[in-house]
This record gives C-alpha cells, sequence and structure tokens, in this order.
C-alpha cells in the first residue's frame, strides 16, 4: 500500500460524496465507499462500542490522508471506517502490507502481536474505546513509518498507541488476564515495547503488592524443540531480571518456562508465530 504518488482529493471527486441513508448491504467498491462515506461519518453512534470506536478514529485519518495529499491512504482508511461502521470485524493492518526499513519490522510486528494478544483476549468488550484507539494508532504508526515521515510525527502515533494498549491490559490483567511481553523472532532482547509494560507491571505490583508473581517464558515452533526450550528460558530470566531491577522483590518471582509446548495459537511445526515468542506474567 505504498504511496508512489501523492494526488490532491479533488473537488469533483468531494462533490461525489451525497448523504444517503447507510445501507449495511452494500458490496465495499470505491463508489459505495464514496456513496456511503458522509453517511457513515454524520450516523448516530450504533452497534459495538469498539466499532463505532474504529469509525472515528479512521475518519479521523481519511482527514489526515485528505491534508497530506495522500490518495492511496485516504482510500485504505476511508474502507475500513465504513467497514467498522457495518459492525464488521476490522483487524489492524499486517505489517506485510508495508514497506519498512528492517530496523522498523520487528518493533511493529511485536507492536501488533501485543494488539492482537489483548484484542483476543476480549479486549473489544472489556475495554472497547481505548482498544479502538489502540488498533487505528497502531495503523497510523505503521503508515507513518513505511512513508519514513519525520521522528516527531511517528512518536504522536506509537505514543497514543502504547498509552492505549496499556489502559486495555490494565482492563485485562486486573480480571485474571496475563501481561504479555513479545520478543523478535530468535531473539530474548526487550525491546522499548516490551519495557513499557514491565513499567506497568511495576507500577500495579506497588499497587497491589500480590504475594507471588510467575513469569513464564515461551517460544514458537520454528527452530529445534531444545533450542526453544533454552530460548524461552532466557526470554523469562530476561523478563524476571528487568523487573527486580524495577524494585520487584526477587524472592516474589516464579521463573518458569515452556519452549515451545505451550502456544497461543496452534501452528505446525517450524511455523513462525509473533504471538507465540511471548513471555507471560500473572499476579499470584
Amino acid at each position: 500500500m505504498h504511496s508512489v504518488m501523492k494526488l490532491g482529493l479533488i473537488g469533483a471527486t468531494v462533490a461525489i460524496l451525497l448523504a444517503c441513508s447507510y445501507d449495511p448491504e452494500l458490496v465495499d467498491t470505491t463508489e459505495v465507499v464514496l456513496h456511503e462515506l458522509d453517511a457513515v461519518r454524520e450516523m448516530e453512534p450504533q452497534g459495538p462500542a469498539f466499532n463505532q470506536g474504529l469509525r472515528a478514529g479512521y475518519l479521523d485519518y481519511t482527514d489526515v490522508m485528505t491534508e497530506e495529499f495522500d490518495r492511496t491512504d485516504y482510500w485504505h482508511f476511508a474502507f475500513k471506517a465504513v467497514d467498522s461502521a457495518k459492525g464488521e470485524l476490522v483487524t489492524p493492518d499486517l505489517v506485510e502490507s508495508r514497506r519498512l526499513r528492517p530496523d522498523n519490522v520487528e518493533e511493529l510486528s511485536a507492536a501488533r502481536a501485543r494488539l492482537m494478544a489483548a484484542l483476543e483476549q476480549t479486549g473489544r468488550k472489556k475495554a472497547p474505546l481505548p482498544a479502538a484507539r489502540a488498533q487505528t494508532a497502531f495503523d497510523c504508526w505503521l503508515e507513518k513509518a513505511e512513508e519514513n515521515d519525520p521522528a516527531e510525527q511517528i512518536a504522536v502515533c506509537k505514543g497514543v498507541f502504547e498509552g492505549a494498549i496499556t489502559e486495555v491490559e490494565r482492563a485485562l490483567t486486573t480480571e485474571g488476564e496475563a501481561y504479555l511481553v513479545f520478543f523478535a523472532w530468535d531473539q530474548a532482547e526487550l525491546t522499548p515495547v516490551a519495557l513499557a509494560v514491565l513499567d506497568q507491571v511495576q507500577a500495579d505490583f506497588i499497587r497491589g503488592r500480590p504475594t507471588r508473581l510467575v513469569v513464564a517464558g515461551h517460544a514458537d515452533r520454528s527452530g529445534p524443540e531444545p533450542y526453544n526450550e533454552a530460548l524461552s528460558e532466557q526470554r523469562a530470566r530476561n523478563v524476571a531480571r528487568a523487573l527486580v531491577q524495577r524494585g520487584v522483590p526477587e524472592q516474589a518471582l516464579d521463573v518458569e518456562w515452556f519452549g515451545e509446548r505451550r502456544p497461543r495459537i496452534p501452528t505446525p511445526d517450524d511455523q513462525r508465530e509473533p504471538r507465540n515468542r511471548r513471555v507471560e506474567i500473572v499476579f499470584g
């Protein structure tokens, strides 16, 4: 979806956008989006709160793309706004759908895995508006990284994502779900996104003072099983070490590792899966 040329959204196109009754049965085509977008913009909020949050966020990005004369991404976010308003399942953009520098790929892949894990843990229902904000901000971060926009612009989208996903994870973890730290393929180093999760764990630990934290390392099924066992141990120990550095007592930590034996997402052998490369932290 790389924008090879920036074109203005000319007046003739805008004039086609007519206020209309919203028909969820219409097929998604360019003509339908032109016909429906103003109706989606003006409609009374309806349907799940998560979808309405996506609708509002993606509409905002169509306005941004208009200001930036980015016709390709204007259409992309317009489709996502219309589909969200219809109540369809609209997911975050795939990292591989954008042309990114290699140094951006792993960080964005880990961020998307973190987002998908939160959404799949019922984040859409338990924290619908922060979840929607996290998804739209992730798509914004991804688009700006592809365009190689100034670092301060990328940081805005990334900052919104990190703040929103933290809200979602807090809503989940207060009901017994795990904090999740994700890793690049074949890596055990903690990314900036991972460190933000551990900052949240430390803050929540101080508030709740649980007697025990279980830190469990995991790997995906790519690579030999003994190697993955050792890799999952290294991930768990790196997380535990970072928590101790943040003031969590070492005696409160129960460090475990399971290699590829407990995937979140079942896969065939030798398949990479970002959501399985993780450490789960649960308060006892």
